[in-house]
């Protein structure tokens, strides 16, 4: 019952047993992989934007059109970091091996129309992974950034900009300019917003 979309499909495997081992170390990996491949393929990517007064995320799809074969940038640098972003990938398992978190961190700077955004877009592309997209002004502590972050997906890009702009630190906003400070109330102590650097470090 439940109509034709709900019908769950299965496929049996049957090999002699002499065969069992290649195909179990073998061919089923190398199908479970072939599948990712097509799933990647076939997967619209989403932008996930935070909804500040109900402190979820809200998600769209994502249209940015950048890829890297688009992006303008020094060839060298442009295959540098395609092949780590490659390696990251392939290297889920020994981050599991050895008890480390399975993440990759970039920083990119630089004054506004430089192409960080356009750079994050085709990150998204080359991987196949949403982007979550965390302006930290919205968020109002450090307990409700962890619960953000943990409701990402595992394959993602949370991109959190202007952090210097966002998390107090009076030299480095006096010194740039365009960071707007919207939050003055929480440097003397009055407002709401209570992130701090240790707290966002810990969760990256």
């Amino acid at each position: 019952s439940g109509g034709r979309n709900n019908e769950r499909r299965h496929f049996e495997l049957s090999v002699e047993k002499k065969h069992r081992n290649k195909a179990v170390n073998s061919y089923l990996p190398f199908v479970l992989s072939f599948y990712d491949e097509l799933q990647k393929k076939e997967k619209a990517l989403k932008l996930h934007t935070l909804d500040k007064y109900w402190d979820q995320w809200h998600a769209v799809e994502f249209k940015h059109s950048f890829t890297f074969d688009s992006l303008a940038m020094d060839p060298v640098m442009k295959k540098s970091i395609t092949d780590d972003l490659d390696r990251f990938v392939k290297r889920k398992e020994f981050y599991r091996r050895v008890g480390k978190a399975w993440k990759r961190g970039y920083l990119l700077y630089g004054p506004p129309g430089t192409g960080k955004s356009s750079l994050i877009a085709a990150m998204a592309h080359h991987l196949k992974f949403d982007i979550y997209d965390l302006q930290l002004s919205q968020v109002t502590n450090d307990t409700t950034l962890r619960s953000l972050l943990l409701w990402t997906t595992n394959k993602s890009i949370v991109a959190i900009e202007d952090i210097d702009c966002s998390l107090g630190l009076p030299r480095r906003r006096e010194d740039i300019e365009g960071c707007i400070d919207d939050n003055d109330d929480q440097h003397n102590g009055g407002g709401k917003h209570q992130i701090s650097l240790s707290g966002l470090l810990n969760f990256l």
